[in-house]
């Protein structure tokens, strides 16, 4: 998302990260018709920023700009959402093997506190919103390619991740899904530890691709 350089950026940033936030928490859903007067109303501002706002949503694939109707929630098919997926698995894996080679004792810590706390969910009681699964999950990840310094990677892949999150992804895994995936994060501290890029690119790609999985597993369940 690129901000426009005029005195409407702050303002254009909040409407963004607000509809955006809805988008991700369900309360926007497909197909739902995004109002540049409610929305200018809600949030107090003026409808430019909104406009503007609405844009760079479009522009990042959260929503869609269709003339006659104005803007409305994306919606999503099952193809769209497996291949993003796998192109995913390729970006993070690049990373993945990028951070091996560079991260630090402290940034292992950092991510093995993630872990932590990833672990301590599992016990099927409700996690506030800043510390649910799938948050603390997107976190782990996002941090993976910021260690990576792979500065493109890192907004391609935090894109896909949030398409994951519209989907409800670990809404939907089960327990045995749940364990694989705290199992897959702690193998890959192993990686980290030991410098070894090429296992922690091997298990990075595995990892997602085994969460696409999951997906194309449900979506045949339910043909």
């Amino acid at each position: 998302m690129i901000l426009p350089d005029n005195t409407n950026s702050t303002a254009m940033q909040r409407v963004y990260s607000h509809v955006r936030d809805c988008i991700l928490s369900g309360r926007y859903v497909s197909h739902d018709r995004l109002g540049e007067m409610a929305i200018a109303t809600e949030l107090g501002v003026s409808r430019t920023p909104v406009r503007e706002a609405l844009r760079n949503l479009a522009a990042d694939g959260f929503i869609e700009l269709r003339p006659h109707v104005g803007a409305i929630v994306r919606p999503w098919n099952f193809e769209e959402l497996y291949s993003s997926f796998v192109i995913r698995a390729d970006i993070e894996a690049q990373a993945a093997a990028h951070a091996a080679k560079r991260i630090t004792a402290a940034e292992i810590d950092e991510l093995s506190a993630l872990c932590d706390m990833m672990e301590r969910t599992d016990s099927g009681s409700e996690a506030p919103a800043p510390h649910s699964r799938s948050t603390l999950n997107r976190h782990l990840h996002v941090r993976i390619l910021q260690i990576s310094s792979l500065t493109y990677a890192e907004r391609t892949a935090t894109q896909l991740m949030d398409l994951a999150v519209l989907t409800m992804t670990f809404n939907h895994f089960g327990p045995d899904e749940v364990h694989r995936s705290d199992s897959d994060h702690r193998v890959l501290l192993r990686a980290f530890r030991l410098k070894d890029d090429l296992l922690a690119h091997s298990l990075m790609r595995t990892h997602i691709l085994t969460a696409a999985s999951v997906l194309r597993e449900r979506e045949l369940g339910a043909q």
